[in-house]
């Protein structure tokens, strides 16, 4: 009997420890910034709407909230830069590591840069004041540029290796490994139990 128990017992700590480790940290702190400095700062500013989102995760076997996450959007109107119909934008994963927090397709309005050794990719992070295109924005915007442009034709897209859906294995495999004991403890339980005729 204390062999069943302890097979739930371990269970229910590794199904525990599969839900705290998916559960990321917030570590990412900003310095509170004006439409104008985070326009001064980018090398594109755009709105847009949020097409899809793949993590690339460069060690299979260990997953990072720094890992690179390519947001594509279907951009509406362009007030700085360079900046296509169909726009990559390159983060981190996750806000603990100032990735950026997009909820839903937005629209959004997007303060990118690009990399300052002469690359060519478009990056953005949760301090750099990308956030949901509301009309006090993008009339901020509206007053620091004069007028909008129309994006350029085609896609600005990265090919960034080994893309994937945004999800750990490590959470799911604890997971399972709990709900595996459990069952295997039930099991047991259940054959030891004498039936009555």
């Amino acid at each position: 009997m204390r062999r069943i128990w302890g097979s739930l017992l371990v269970g229910c700590l590794l199904t525990l420890v599969g839900v705290v480790v998916a559960t990321p940290a917030s570590a990412c702190s900003c310095a509170a910034a004006t439409t104008k400095q985070y326009f001064d700062d980018a090398d594109a500013v755009f709105t847009g709407s949020l097409v899809s989102r793949t993590v690339t995760h460069p060690d299979s076997k260990v997953h990072s909230s720094g890992d690179p996450a390519l947001h594509v959007f279907a951009v509406d109107e362009v007030f700085k830069g360079d900046v296509h119909q169909q726009q990559g934008v390159v983060s981190a994963d996750q806000g603990g590591s100032c990735g950026l927090e997009l909820s839903g397709k937005g629209p959004f309005v997007v303060f990118a840069s690009r990399p300052a050794d002469g690359g060519t990719t478009l990056t953005a992070d949760l301090c750099g004041g990308t956030a949901p295109a509301a009309a006090a924005l993008e009339a901020d915007l509206g007053a620091l540029t004069g007028a909008s442009a129309r994006p350029l034709a085609g896609d600005d897209v990265p090919r960034l290796a080994g893309a994937e859906p945004a999800t750990s294995w490590v959470p799911a495999l604890a997971v399972a490994g709990g709900l595996a004991l459990v069952l295997l403890g039930i099991f047991r339980m259940r054959r030891r139990i004498p039936t009555h005729r």
